[in-house]
């Protein structure tokens, strides 16, 4: 596991940030690969994770990401960045890396301006779509949750032939409203 962090002096109350997000993403000892660079919640941030290509990387990764959010100071949208970073993930696991056979997939989640952003990025070259949801499938909903989840959405491509999926989510009265 390799941690980083920005070296910002901000200490929010009663709590050193850098030292709650080191001690949060090395609290589980058998995750692959993370990068942390942090600071203030009122300062941009970004992790970067990497899990392995398995089912239970998915609620690994659900839980940090909430813990990420309550330990920065953005409580108020853990739960709709975790649940939104959940489809992600589930998304990337199940149609990125099933075909490819692939090892892992890597999520980044950035805070900016009072956005927050998740994006997951796996191998596969195909790009998702939405699609009606069907009385007869269980699937097929993700990104209709996203869309309703987010404040924007998209894809963009590469890393090689592969794509990241990411969602943005603005936090009301801070950064540019728009």
């Amino acid at each position: 596991m390799n941690v980083q962090s920005s070296g910002a002096a901000l200490q929010p109350p009663e709590r050193d940030l850098g030292a709650a997000v080191h001690g949060l993403l090395e609290s589980d000892h058998d995750t692959p690969t993370e990068t942390a660079s942090t600071s203030h919640r009122k300062s941009a941030f970004e992790v970067v994770m990497t899990y392995s290509a398995e089912v239970k990387e998915v609620s690994r990764g659900r839980r940090r990401i909430h813990q990420l959010m309550v330990a920065t100071g953005l409580s108020e949208i853990a739960d709709s960045v975790a649940l939104g970073a959940t489809e992600l993930m589930a998304n990337a696991l199940a149609h990125g890396c099933h075909k490819k056979m692939a090892q892992s997939f890597t999520v980044k989640v950035t805070y900016s301006n009072g956005r927050v952003r998740v994006g997951v990025q796996d191998p596969s070259s195909i790009w998702p779509f939405q699609r009606p949801p069907s009385n007869e499938s269980e699937g097929g909903r993700g990104l209709l949750l996203i869309d309703a989840l987010a404040t924007n959405w998209g894809i963009t491509p590469g890393p090689g032939t592969g794509k990241t999926v990411w969602m943005e989510l603005e936090i009301l009265g801070e950064g540019d409203s728009r």
